[in-house]
């Protein structure tokens, strides 16, 4: 519990932790696309080079300015930490008007100490109103934040950052209670150090806990989603067929499947390019699923057909549903990125499960034999299985 010790273990665990951070960001591939992790290894290295300089003394190495600087590089971890954590959250530049007030008082402190020299008292009232401004700041970046696998930890991660602002807080009180005259050593900085090994070795943990979640919720993400247009994958409208299916037998309810071709794609392709043909399939799924209903599932599974999984729709309601997907692609003008326009059409066949012997398989080949006839007939028309 000795300051000088204190002081050491904050400096080894703040340096610990920012080898983790850099040792991440620089030998994982996909971590480098956070940038918010490498500004975490800044932060540490910061709270580490502070706390180091504090605790220069123990080897009777005293130069003017010692203290000041030590804190200044405590203050700049903890900016560090709130770009990181703003980096990492892809929070708005805006929320981070709060470094306006903390550059004002780390001027305030630095004027101050050329001044008057190292006052203990005014050092410690600056520096911790500083520094409990931004771990606040912090701590509502994280708790605010929005991606729904690692908004827990997140949070956990913000109540601690709150806990050591109110310690902070504490200590700020307790030194403005003093008299101006107090010029004794520090009594509250083995409760300030100590609290500041809590909150780095929990900070820590729960950060690579939300690196986690988000890593994993990619994999689950590019495993289930289509690259291109951000709906559904062909393995997800499988297994998810199969489980409607099976569900249906059960309570007697049909299950309808949709499939659509965009029509006269190849000509579109040969037109405007790949990456004309890309823009227009882009347009397609967007203007599909925002005339869905959430319940219901739309996937890409092929180069220019999607499907669309109905759930509880009688016959009627699926041919309404059709018809809805087809109307609003037709009336859609898609403008492509050499600034032209174009409408599209799409051919939709559809099937409903009927029986408890009819399979997911056989649902998915009529409506797309239905798909066939409706393409023979025309394009940009509705058929429906056995129609």
């Amino acid at each position: 519990m000795h300051a000088g010790t204190l002081l050491l273990v904050n400096a080894l665990l703040a340096a610990l932790a920012s080898a983790l951070f850099f040792a991440l960001y620089l030998g994982h591939p996909r971590v480098k696309r956070q940038p918010g992790v490498l500004w975490w290894g800044m932060s540490y290295a910061a709270f580490a080079t502070g706390f180091g300089l504090l605790f220069l003394p123990a080897f009777h190495v005293i130069f003017p300015g010692l203290q000041l600087i030590g804190n200044l590089s405590i203050d700049a971890g903890a900016v560090l930490a709130l770009l990181a954590a703003n980096l990492y959250l892809e929070r708005s530049r805006r929320r981070l008007w709060v470094l306006v007030p903390v550059v004002m008082i780390a001027l305030t402190e630095a004027g101050l100490v050329l001044v008057e020299g190292e006052n203990l008292r005014h050092m410690v009232i600056l520096g911790g109103a500083l520094t409990a401004l931004l771990t606040v700041a912090t701590g509502a970046a994280f708790w605010q934040c929005k991606d729904e696998a690692q908004r827990p930890v997140a949070r956990l991660a913000a109540i601690f950052h709150f806990l050591w602002a109110a310690m902070l807080l504490v200590r700020i009180g307790w030194w403005i209670a003093q008299p101006a005259e107090f010029a004794g050593k520090d009594p509250t900085s083995t409760f300030g150090l100590l609290s500041r090994i809590v909150l780095t070795w929990v900070i820590t943990p729960a950060l690579l806990w939300m690196l986690t979640r988000k890593l994993d919720a990619e994999l689950i993400r590019h495993a289930s989603q289509d690259p291109l247009t951000g709906v559904a994958n062909r393995r997800v409208m499988w297994e998810e067929g199969q489980g409607r299916i099976a569900a249906s037998h059960a309570r007697g309810a049909p299950v309808a499947a949709l499939m659509i071709d965009v029509d006269h794609f190849k000509s579109i392709n040969d037109r405007w390019g790949h990456e004309g043909g890309d823009h227009v399939l882009i347009a397609i799924a967007n203007t599909l699923s925002r005339h869905i209903r959430e319940k219901d599932i739309l996937a890409r599974v092929g180069g220019e057909e999607f499907m669309v999984l109905l759930h509880d729709a009688e016959a009627s309601a699926a041919n309404e549903a059709a018809e809805r997907l087809r109307q609003a692609v037709e009336k859609k003008t898609i403008t492509l990125p050499s600034g032209e326009t174009l409408h599209c059409t799409v051919s939709i066949g559809y099937c409903l499960s009927t029986g408890k012997e009819q399979s997911w398989r056989d649902v998915v080949v009529a409506a797309d034999q239905a798909l066939y006839a409706a393409k023979q007939a025309g394009r940009n028309r509705v058929v429906g299985a056995g129609d």
